[in-house]
């Protein structure tokens, strides 16, 4: 690990402008300023992730040393860390990479180091990306602060090589194919709603390699649209603690939960209905919600929910279905294990 005098202590204040404008650069107390170019800089040639096809980035700028980065107003392009533990503090920043992943955490010195990437948000934050992921971790990437982020990418809202961590902070993944994805994928707080096009998260690994895949939750607040699976956990899947809203529109073979090696949930309630968005979900008068999309099936973990207590399912006030409260997960597949860009079996077992 590079080792910097005083960097971990250092705040670098960086106020970017639209390429192509001089940057300007706000000094604050006991802080030290470096300026970034506003002109991109060529750092190499990087795939963005491991599935996608090589791609030419000029970044908008290259964070290359170990420290803290607080990041506002508007970039056009891409923020790309090759330093192994950076923290970018998002204080009213819009990133807008039209080309690639908006913020990307890549191996700049070509060690094996594990890199540590902390996204830590204040104020509202937005991060879009064209082609690739919002928000790319080389290994780690953890998401925390007090502020929010709303992420439109093509690819993945949060996609991270090990461990993807949320701890606190308002996460919104308005458009994604998948909503976040990594081989381990840790929630303990926060509030994320995601939407997406496939699985709504995702944990998995590439062809060849033997690790296995986990979701943890233990805390905040998760709402999942998706047309494919809420969860799908190619290994394990445990839930402990917090609220979980997952509705599943319209699908091919979806499910709330898909884990193929077992694990343990709260008393969840399944049910298959055909709800409009925008109708008020009622469960008992423990919980409501209002979808903002079509439902044709969903699962709910809520608390205060007693496994093999039967509830009663409102939508706008007048009775759906009586739905029992299950710890059984659903779509459980034991054993093999599922890869990414590996085709799913043809046959899932649904309790």
């Amino acid at each position: 690990m590079k080792k910097i005098p005083f960097l971990f202590a250092l705040l670098l204040t960086i106020t970017l402008l639209f390429t192509g404008c001089a940057t300007k650069v706000k000094t604050t107390e006991n802080a030290t300023t470096v300026t970034q170019p506003s002109e991109a800089v060529d750092v190499g040639h990087y795939d963005n992730d491991d599935d996608g096809e090589e791609i030419d980035v000029l970044p908008n700028q290259t964070i290359s040393e170990d420290g803290k980065y607080v990041i506002t107003g508007e970039i056009d392009g891409q923020v790309l860390v090759t330093a192994e533990n950076v923290t970018l503090i998002l204080d009213g920043a819009n990133i807008n990479c039209s080309d690639a992943s908006a913020i990307l955490g890549k191996d700049g010195n070509g060690s094996d180091i594990a890199q540590n990437l902390t996204i830590e948000l204040r104020g509202e934050n937005t991060v879009t990306s064209g082609s690739k992921h919002g928000i790319q971790g080389k290994d780690n990437l953890t998401i925390t602060g007090t502020g929010s982020v709303n992420i439109s990418a093509e690819k993945d809202g949060l996609h991270a090589g090990e461990t993807l961590t949320v701890k606190d902070g308002i996460v919104n993944v308005i458009k994604s194919f998948e909503g976040m994805e990594a081989t381990n994928i840790v929630i303990s707080g926060g509030s994320s709603t995601i939407n997406s096009t496939d699985d709504g998260i995702n944990a998995t690994i590439d062809v060849g390699e033997t690790e296995t895949p986990s979701i943890d939750i233990s805390g905040g607040e998760v709402v999942l649209y998706s047309t494919s699976d809420g969860i799908d956990s190619n290994g394990t899947l445990n839930v402990t603690d917090g609220t979980i809203a997952i509705f599943i529109g319209a699908t091919r073979d979806g499910d709330g939960t898909d884990v193929d090696r077992g694990g343990t949930i709260l008393p969840a309630l399944y049910g298959t209905a055909s709800i409009s968005a925008g109708s008020e979900i009622e469960v008992d008068g423990l919980w409501s919600f209002t979808p903002t999309s079509n439902v044709t099936s969903f699962c709910l973990m809520l608390p205060g929910l007693a496994n093999g207590k039967t509830y009663q399912i409102s939508v706008n006030e007048r009775a759906l279905m009586s739905v029992t409260a299950t710890t059984t997960i659903q779509g459980m597949m034991m054993g093999g294990g599922n890869l990414r860009n590996a085709p799913k079996p043809d046959i899932i077992t649904t309790i």
